[in-house]
């Protein structure tokens, strides 16, 4: 692949399905994707080193309905104002948070004709300008599961195109240096368009300086953990792990591969909730804070590995009859059991938060 807009790759011989060597450098814990673009590029664009401070969720969601040609999710809860766009805007909590604590502003811009969004990024890509944009993950070559067989929302972010071929090189959350070929990418617009109703790209603007966590920040937070993890409502939080292991139960006994869709956002969960403790630390130097903490920062970076392990063996039960479906429930079992005993340390958090108001 000649590159002939755009940033060059990191390894100039990065060509085909293959990708560069991921570095160190390229790395979120961000549990979604389009707020690792936004991380990546911000600290491309803005010398912002990390978003340690956006994520501290701990929560849980089990559907068993059939949702988009899956049987089964088991993922981190996000109600209606999870985030959200206004005036194309990103807004809701987690958007209003970014503005809050990081100073950016993203701005989405919408479309629905194939064309215009050629245009776009021949435009961005000749002046040099990375472009974050919705994809599906059907079409992203080294996601084996769901190359060509399964619709999935997905980010890259465009870094360099090949007029000549109309293919592109991506970089996405995970990977670098990602070739997309012209077919794939004019099947991942069609695809994205039937099933988003139009295909976005996302702007970073700089609009105010980053700032510590406030009281009210980590309030919000934790008391949002807190609310999901204890609600009584169907699917959401404790209800949602008895759902789940009761549902999955069959794996005990059944042979054939097994993947739960949503798991895999429990590792990044796990390990940005880490990162947001260690900030509250940093922005709070208090030694009752750091003792609150410590059963979740000795638990949280165990979690997260385990979690990943989890999601490592379901794939590889759709390779190799070695992995049992009884292997990946009981570990699921497991990790639910260490996952409950941290519930208790977050309202203690919650309560000494609650006395670092009152007195100041």
């Amino acid at each position: 692949m000649k590159l002939t807009e755009g940033q060059g790759v990191t390894d100039k011989d990065a060509i085909g399905m293959g990708v560069a060597n991921t570095t160190q450098a390229w790395h979120s814990s961000l549990p979604d994707c389009l707020f690792m673009a936004i991380e990546l590029e911000a600290r491309e664009k803005f010398a912002i080193p990390d978003m340690a401070r956006l994520f501290g969720e701990h929560s849980y969601y089990f559907d068993c309905k059939q949702k988009k040609g899956l049987d089964v999710l088991f993922g981190r809860y996000e109600d209606s104002q999870y985030y959200a766009l206004e005036n194309d805007t990103l807004s809701g909590y987690v958007g209003d948070k970014l503005l809050a604590l990081y100073g950016l502003k993203v701005v989405a811009l919408s479309f629905s004709k194939q064309a215009a969004l050629d245009h776009y990024l021949a435009t961005q890509l000749a002046k040099n300008q990375r472009v974050i944009c919705e994809f599906s993950a059907k079409h992203v070559p080294y996601r084996i599961e769901d190359y060509h067989k399964h619709y999935g929302y997905h980010i890259v972010t465009f870094k360099a195109s090949d007029k000549d071929s109309g293919s592109f090189m991506v970089d996405d959350a995970l990977k670098q240096d990602v070739y997309i070929s012209a077919s794939d990418y004019q099947l991942s617009f069609q695809n994205v368009l039937a099933h988003e109703g139009c295909v976005r790209v996302y702007q970073l603007e700089q609009v105010g300086p980053s700032s510590p966590l406030t009281l009210e920040w980590a309030l919000k937070q934790v008391e949002q953990n807190i609310a999901g993890l204890s609600s009584d409502k169907m699917h959401i939080g404790t209800s949602a792990i008895s759902e789940c292991l009761e549902y999955i139960s069959c794996l005990q006994t059944i042979e054939r591969p097994f993947v739960v869709p949503g798991l895999w956002v429990f590792s990044l969960q796990r390990a940005s909730t880490f990162d947001w403790l260690r900030a509250l630390q940093k922005d709070f130097p208090d030694p009752t804070l750091q003792h609150i903490c410590s059963p979740m920062l000795d638990a949280l970076p165990h979690l997260a590995k385990s979690w990943k392990e989890v999601e490592v063996l379901m794939r590889l039960s759709c390779r190799s009859k070695s992995v049992t479906g009884d292997q990946i429930y009981q570990r699921i079992v497991h990790l639910c059991e260490t996952e409950l005993a941290l519930i208790p340390v977050w309202s203690e958090l919650r309560d000494w938060l609650h006395s670092q108001r009152c007195a100041s």
